[in-house]
């Protein structure tokens, strides 16, 4: 118990350090403003803002898994209910200190919220979002005062499930309607994010929880996780497919702003023509999980979660950046025909910063809050 004690706080320590650090960062961008990131006029989408898709998408994942036990009463999956809307809820709140970070100030973010553009998807998707957390956090309060099934509470699981499938869909959007970006434009991004956000929610949960109990030592049993596990593999095959659609549609059209985007469509290299996330973060878990002695293995669970967290990470960035990489309209007259970036330090911080803040929710959560309850 002491050495677990003592864990803790050394765990707290690194967690108080990167969130100074964090706070740090915040000033500067405060003080100094977007300069300290390495954008221009043609890549103004950067490291933060695929920050928060991945976290924003990955809470939407935890929340529609929460709705198994929450809104479709499967009973054996209660023991999880708790831990899933609390993870939701603080993989949201990295999201927020990334997204709002990156807009140079927070409350730009505010600013946005209160002066709606109702034919924006951009508005859409921050109202959402944040309706989404508003939600999440009063369903939480009512689970941990022991109401899970009265008619409010059921009805803010419903809720939150719906927002969290809408949610995907605007972000998606927010790229969808870009018609000046071919490789963004169409409905083919919504669905992409949707199914992204399921797999990555189920990976964060699985990597998440194995490692606590392994901590811990409080078992939960076995078969529950191995069903998750199921779920996580049934998940990945549909990413995998659509991704192997959406290869197959870009490989064989001729449109000339898809022939550009493939000198640049690499960023982190590629194995045999293919993306190196992709093939490592996405295929190989997925052939991982496709053996049962891996997929029921604490250890095999593990590792493939990590590829998938690691990989939609890369996903993201790839599209984000491949995407804007090609100069067009007035641009392209003043810039080169491809645009390079990599992330300045702020860039990594502020990543270091949203990721400090949501370990420290998860850490105080799991600590004091007792995430393992379910209703008696």
């Amino acid at each position: 118990m002491s050495a677990k004690k003592g864990l803790f706080s050394i765990w707290m320590a690194i967690l108080g350090i990167i969130i100074l650090i964090g706070l740090f960062t915040t000033y500067k961008l405060f003080t100094t403003g977007h300069v300290l990131f390495n954008t221009n006029d043609v890549v103004i989408w950067s490291l933060p803002l695929g920050v928060y898709i991945y976290l924003a998408l990955a809470s939407s994942g935890l929340t529609i898994l929460a709705a198994l036990p929450l809104v479709f009463g499967i009973g054996k999956y209660e023991p999880f209910a708790k831990r899933l809307v609390f993870l939701a809820i603080a993989t949201l709140c990295g999201a927020f200190v990334s997204i709002g970070l990156e807009l140079g100030n927070v409350f730009h973010m505010i600013y946005i919220m209160f002066s709606p553009n109702l034919s924006s998807p951009i508005w859409w998707m921050g109202a959402i979002y944040g309706l989404e957390l508003i939600v999440l956090i009063v369903k939480f309060g009512l689970m941990h005062k022991g109401d899970w099934h009265s008619g409010f509470s059921k009805a803010l699981a419903t809720a939150s499930f719906i927002l969290a499938l809408v949610a995907p869909l605007m972000i998606g959007s927010v790229f969808g309607i870009t018609e000046s970006r071919v490789t963004y434009f169409g409905p083919v991004m919504s669905i992409y994010c949707l199914l992204m956000a399921f797999m990555s929610g189920t990976a964060l949960f699985l990597f998440y929880s194995l490692i606590v109990n392994k901590l811990n030592g409080n078992g939960v049993p076995t078969e529950l996780y191995d069903e998750f596990a199921l779920i996580f593999t049934y998940a990945t095959a549909v990413v995998v497919g659509f991704t192997l659609l959406k290869f197959a549609i870009e490989s064989a059209t001729v449109v000339p702003e898809f022939l550009a985007y493939h000198q640049f469509e690499h960023a982190f290299g590629a194995i045999r023509g293919l993306h190196t996330e992709v093939l490592l973060g996405l295929f190989l878990p997925f052939v991982l999980l496709l053996f049962p002695a891996v997929r029921k293995s604490v250890g095999g669970k593990i590792a493939a979660s990590a590829l998938i967290l690691t990989g939609t990470l890369f996903m993201h960035m790839e599209i984000l950046l491949a995407g804007q990489s090609h100069p067009v309209g007035p641009k392209a007259e003043q810039y080169p025909e491809f645009i390079n970036y990599f992330p300045s330090i702020w860039e990594f911080l502020v990543f270091l910063f949203a990721l400090g803040i949501m370990l420290l929710l998860y850490s105080l959560g799991e600590r004091f809050l007792n995430l393992t309850e379910a209703p008696e």
